[in-house]
């Protein structure tokens, strides 16, 4: 069952025990709930449908995250979205005690110029991503080798620390 909260949507994720939360993030998000709904000492969190947030929705995500850690839960984000990556970058107070699991990263294609979002495991390509190398991705219009589409060096910074 789908709850609305403000602009953001809290639903079952495709596994049990992981949430998954989509639209804004505002002040009227209610991010003060998560922690209560986490399961076995873990809230997992399937970010790939937050499409906003603002500075007031950063604040609480931060709370949020302090609230988690001082319950003693394991934070898990799972397909973080790109303005998520952003503020996880700019505000270190944002990642928490956090572990990212998968985020999307912007790619775009030189031999037909689509731009995608890619899901990249953050699991799987750890030391690749450590060493600031973006993973391959293939478009999926033309199957050329995409470019990564920012810099890494910036882009990447949240899974540093």
């Amino acid at each position: 069952m789908t709850e609305t909260h403000g602009r953001m949507t809290i639903a079952p994720g495709p596994t049990p025990g992981v949430l998954t939360l989509g639209g804004a993030i505002d002040e009227t998000a209610d991010l003060h709930l998560l922690p209560k709904r986490a399961s076995s000492g873990r809230l997992s969190l399937d970010l790939a449908g937050v499409n906003f947030i603002n500075s007031l929705g950063v604040r609480d995500w931060i709370r949020m995250q302090a609230a988690a850690t001082e319950a003693g839960l394991d934070v898990e984000l799972a397909r973080v979205s790109e303005p998520l990556v952003h503020q996880l970058n700019m505000i270190v107070a944002t990642r928490g005690s956090s572990r990212v699991t998968s985020f999307y990263a912007p790619y775009a294609c030189d031999a037909c110029g689509r731009e995608e979002s890619v899901l990249i495991d953050a699991v799987a390509y750890n030391d690749q991503l450590v060493r600031l190398e973006p993973p391959p991705a293939k478009c999926p219009e033309c199957s050329a080798q995409m470019a990564f589409n920012d810099f890494p060096e910036r882009y990447f910074s949240f899974l540093s620390g």
